[in-house]
């Protein structure tokens, strides 16, 4: 005789990811055939965008307040008597006769959803262990959305055993049975499922129920020798987080104490940083206290409530914050007229520290706007092009390549304009202009609103597109990069060239994660450029350094471009006199 079995477990925070981590096989279980699989029945298939099941659950859950002990999920485990699966050997485990597995996940499925819907967030097949069985998790909303478990499983054993009875029900085609109601093997939370059935069996029920539970009980203690083993590999587990979460312990310990140290200065910065009572300045405005509220101070065009170092004007609906916004408010007057007006009523000292006030207000509150780059004129990206390409001698098509790409362009005042961006090029930091208009033009700086120490221009070039990088160049100049880029063109490894504008910053900690000595620090060849070499190598002990023969890079491209063009002449030249022309 099979039974179909139905299990549950209340899972809450904290145990819906230890469950998920089980179930999905990202946990060791020794008793599972690695040879075999977990199948995702309900729910998205695992990827790198799939979120965890925990995640899944609070989403389904949406922004309703929870309780600290509330239960989130409940995991089912449904399966049946292993002569269900394999009735010709019952005690063959592993194995299955596939239409009666097709037959009995149709069916659970079907009962999960029809039971419980879209409440069933995944579901997965086991096949790995010695009997196929289903893990599914069901999200207890009540039919106003609201997380309530008791509202659809309850606390009583009514209504458990009525959930047994239905799945029963759900299960009686396939002949499978109900266990005996009252039988001590009859639990529902998973974690007991095994737990139960190690005890002595009834004597005074009749012979076919002990008998029922003496199987039931062997099945369990044949079961239990896999759970030693799942026990030995969860507990080897522990001790490991154990170790991870003592060294956290320690370096959050040590992180609190630097924050403990960095509050108290900031303390003692902001206790020097007073303003000027606000008291004191409404009653120099010539406002009256209120003799009904002590917070209220009146006067003909102003009923203004203090609280602290923030005021609001019942009469005019409108608030501010510190003496220097009280004096601005009540009378009509500037920024700097209202610190005239209190050095005047209130002295310098004062006055200077309701201004210090104000500085550290708008510092802790104003949002600092975001770089704008230069607007491009395309109009005059031709000019730019034959300033880069005929006077730097850089080729088209590097620097067409770097135009579509949006890295140059022009600008309305025909300047080159090279962006500057984080190495993970997800944001603009600024723009190093170079011009290019007119004759001997040598104007060179940074587009107003740049950082000059967060960013940089840069591009990459050799390997295939989904290499990492293996190389870094360092220059001073985006002009330099280009050319050095040029001049190093038999390098086949994905190099990175990145132009710091001068003295700049470099990014050391990315640098320092490349491969010994593939970091090539390659500022120009003067007492500048030999200094900045020094100070980045000092930072960098695994860097080297490569200077150019002459000042800059793109004096040697220059350099090497007009060899190359005096070569070929008096190739043609050698040419023509072999013909017998003079």
């Amino acid at each position: 005789m099979a039974y179909g079995i139905c299990r549950i477990q209340k899972l809450k925070a904290g145990s819906v990811g230890r469950s998920a981590l089980h179930t999905s096989r990202k946990r060791d279980t020794p008793n599972a055939d690695p040879e075999k699989q977990y199948i995702r029945i309900i729910g998205e298939p695992d990827s790198l965008n799939t979120p965890d099941l925990e995640t899944i659950v609070r989403e389904r859950i949406g922004e309703q307040t929870i309780r600290k002990n509330a239960v989130l999920a409940v995991e089912f485990l449904l399966t049946a008597s292993p002569e269900y699966f394999r009735p010709d050997d019952p005690a063959r485990a592993g194995h299955y006769e596939e239409q009666k597995l097709d037959d009995f996940q149709h069916t659970a499925c079907e009962w999960l959803q029809t039971r419980y819907g879209d409440r069933i967030v995944r579901a997965e097949l086991h096949l790995d262990e010695s009997t196929p069985h289903i893990h599914a998790y069901m999200v207890p909303l009540d039919e106003k959305g609201k997380l309530n478990c008791r509202a659809l499983l309850g606390g009583s054993r009514y209504r458990l055993s009525e959930l047994q009875d239905d799945f029963a029900l759900a299960m009686k085609p396939l002949g499978l049975e109900r266990g005996i109601k009252g039988s001590r093997a009859k639990h529902t939370e998973v974690r007991k499922y095994y737990a139960a059935v190690n005890s002595s069996p009834d004597a005074s029920l009749d012979m076919q129920t002990i008998q029922q539970q003496l199987a039931d009980r062997q099945r369990a203690i044949l079961d239990s020798v896999q759970m030693e083993r799942t026990l030995k590999a969860l507990s080897q587990e522990n001790q490991q987080l154990k170790q991870k979460l003592a060294k956290a312990s320690a370096e959050a310990y040590t992180r609190s104490e630097a924050a403990k140290e960095w509050q108290k200065k900031y303390e003692d910065l902001a206790n020097k940083v007073r303003d000027v009572p606000l008291e004191q300045v409404v009653y120099e405005l010539g406002l009256d206290p209120d003799p009904k509220d002590k917070h209220k101070w009146k006067h003909e065009n102003h009923i203004i409530n203090i609280t602290g170092s923030k005021f609001y004007d019942w009469q005019h609906l409108k608030g501010g914050g510190g003496a220097i916004d009280l004096v601005m408010h009540v009378n009509q007057c500037d920024f700097k007229q209202a610190v005239a007006w209190l050095n005047d009523r209130c002295g310098e000292g004062a006055t200077l520290e309701a201004v210090a006030y104000q500085t550290r207000v708008i510092v802790q509150t104003e949002q600092l706007r975001p770089f704008i780059p230069p607007i491009q004129d395309e109009d005059k990206w031709q000019q730019v092009k034959t300033y880069l390409t005929r006077e730097r001698r850089l080729p088209s098509s590097l620097v067409d390549n770097l135009h579509d790409s949006g890295l140059i362009y022009a600008d309305s005042k025909q300047n080159a304009v090279f962006i500057r961006r984080s190495l993970d090029e997800s944001k603009l930091t600024g723009a190093a202009l170079r011009g290019t208009a007119g004759t001997d033009n040598t104007f060179m700086g940074l587009a107003l609103g740049s950082k000059r120490n967060t960013g940089w221009f840069h591009f990459k070039l050799g390997g295939q597109s989904s290499d990492p990088i293996q190389r870094a160049v360092l220059v001073e100049s985006p002009i330099d990069a280009m050319s050095f880029a040029v001049l190093d063109r038999t390098e086949s490894r994905k190099t990175i060239y990145l132009s710091t504008d001068g003295a700049g910053t470099v990014p050391l900690e990315f640098l320092q994660q490349l491969p010994n000595k593939s970091v090539i620090v390659a500022y120009d060849n003067d007492q500048s450029g030999n200094l900045m070499a020094q100070s980045v190598m000092e930072q960098l002990p695994n860097s080297i350094r490569r200077a150019p023969k002459v000042k800059d890079w793109n004096e040697e491209l220059k350099n090497m471009f007009n060899l190359s063009q005096q070569r070929s002449l008096e190739q043609k030249q050698n040419w023509g006199l072999s013909l017998g022309y003079e």
